[in-house]
């Protein structure tokens, strides 16, 4: 149970689809993991998982200011620890917050802890996850 909360977030984190916890669908989660493998050899590293996060930063900053109010921050929120970006407490995650956020969920399904997530690592965290 604990591992599909975990992949749900990083899917999320990842794609930025935000859905909450009742709309969760983990065969969509896992495809929008699959679309972070941006050279299609079926494994992600960690600068691909970097890459989505950045891109989920460019998406939500609407009026490229480098900075994620409160208001473009509303998607963001329904991810766990969202709040715990903003670390210096202005009131908005600047980019460098928002792509210093620890990478729990790709470091929980990295078992061998090498910085790629493995073909052999995505299957069995598809499998943990029911698909």
């Amino acid at each position: 149970m604990r591992f599909r909360f975990v992949l749900a977030a990083l899917a999320l984190t990842a794609m930025a689809a935000p859905v909450s916890a009742q709309q969760f669908d983990r065969a969509a989660a896992m495809e929008r993991l699959m679309a972070l493998d941006t050279n299609g050899d079926g494994a992600i590293t960690r600068a691909e998982a970097r890459a989505g996060r950045e891109a989920m930063f460019s998406r939500a900053d609407a009026n490229g200011d480098g900075y994620l109010s409160p208001e473009e921050r509303q998607g963001e929120r329904q991810r766990p620890g969202a709040g715990r970006a903003d670390t210096d407490g202005d009131g908005r995650v600047s980019r460098a917050e928002f792509l210093g956020q620890p990478y729990m969920i790709f470091d929980r399904i990295d078992a061998d802890s090498d910085g790629v997530l493995s073909a052999s690592e995505l299957s069995a965290a598809r499998a943990r996850a029911g698909g």
